[in-house]
């Protein structure tokens, strides 16, 4: 029987065949689609500005622009004061600066989406080196959409998708003993987002353990580019320590040394859905963790100490703090389960309820139209 060349099976056959033989430009491709996609009802209906002004997107163009040397009374100032940007670590901006020429708003949005590319294609290469999974290909196109809120944050002004790529940079490095580069991708995810130095414990600990004694001083590569991060903050603002001193304030305090705090609070209050919401928070992040120890030792390690990290965050949007644990607590360690025939089948349906929820979750945590337009006066 001859094939019908037309048919779906052959287009599904052919679209695998390339994807084997080109993964890289195809997982490009798919990331340009899934944002491309996110960004058309905003394009269409003419309320792009939307993606501009969602939080924390005013802060980092803001930063982007003045390079830390913000007047008193610049446009966000009906928000926060200066010295409040010291929490907004410099890479993320310094990055929205290279792409400014077409100007910032539109530069901080390709910077996530060059960022989402690189962490994509490097998150596919760390699983293809060291078969953690049965399809590589497959679970980094899943990770697009695990969980729901990274589609919103792989999109807009945010720094998840820069630090997942750093994390992962990282961790290739270390996988192929190249140690150098891997410590110093992870202090740059370190001035990303300041837990990117927690990559530090988790590495001592598999060094000491492999008693690799030669590689341990290295390790100062992951906490040098925050410590110049804070020398220049000292220079600055005057404190070396201003990173800590916002995040530490009593109305932004979001360590706290009792362990999960946001689920007793929320529990003791009776409010019983959002006390739920975290305790499966916390299980399934936490029973992914635990099962990267069959799927790899030192990448349990590595990953660990962000899980325990959050335990202690205070903070009603807990969830997004777990975004950057996903790719390896969710899609790694539950990888038996995203590939049954089930969750194929569900696959899309999932997706088009992921954007779903992230268009609607858009309009609802934007800076005030009159604050942005003051702003967007500053950025020209």
């Amino acid at each position: 029987m001859i094939r019908n060349p037309t048919s779906l099976g052959a287009v599904v056959a052919d679209s695998q065949i390339l994807a084997n033989r080109y993964p890289y430009i195809c997982l490009t491709f798919v990331v340009l689609l899934v944002n491309g996609i996110f960004y058309l009802p905003f394009l269409s209906n003419g309320t792009v500005d939307q993606l501009f002004r969602y939080w924390d997107g005013p802060n980092y163009l803001l930063v982007a622009k003045t390079l830390y040397s913000i007047p008193a009374d610049h446009p966000l100032s009906p928000y926060t004061v200066p010295s409040y940007f010291a929490a907004h670590l410099p890479l993320y901006p310094f990055a929205i600066k290279l792409f400014s020429v077409f100007g910032y708003p539109v530069a901080m949005l390709l910077t996530t989406t060059a960022f989402t590319v690189g962490a994509t294609l490097v998150f596919y290469t760390l699983l293809k080196e060291n078969n953690w999974v049965s399809n590589p290909l497959w679970s980094t196109v899943i990770s697009l959409f695990i969980p729901a809120r990274y589609l919103i944050y792989h999109t807009v002004g945010a720094t998840e998708a820069p630090f997942i790529f750093f994390i992962c940079l990282s961790l290739l490095f270390y996988f192929r003993e190249r140690y150098f580069l891997s410590f110093l991708f992870g202090g740059f995810a370190g001035i990303t987002r300041i837990t990117g130095i927690l990559l530090g414990i988790g590495y001592l600990v598999d060094l000491l353990i492999k008693r690799r004694w030669k590689v341990i001083p290295l390790l100062g590569l992951i906490g040098s580019p925050l410590f110049l991060t804070f020398v220049f903050y000292h220079f600055h603002y005057g404190d070396f320590f201003a990173y800590l001193k916002v995040n530490a304030s009593e109305s932004n305090k979001l360590f706290r040394f009792d362990p999960f705090l946001i689920l007793k609070s929320y529990a003791s209050t009776g409010n019983t859905h959002a006390a739920e919401f975290y305790l499966y928070l916390y299980a399934v992040y936490g029973i992914g963790t635990a099962l990267l120890w069959k799927v790899n030792r030192t990448l349990c390690w590595a990953i660990a100490p962000f899980f325990l990290f959050n335990c202690f965050v205070f903070h009603q949007d807990l969830a997004r703090y777990f975004i950057p644990l996903a790719p390896f607590s969710l899609v790694i360690a539950f990888d038996k389960v995203l590939h049954t025939r089930a969750a194929l089948w569900l696959f899309l349906p999932v997706v088009a309820l992921t954007y779903i929820y992230a268009w609607g979750m858009i309009p609802h945590n934007l800076c005030v139209d009159w604050v942005y337009n003051n702003l967007d006066i500053f950025l020209e």
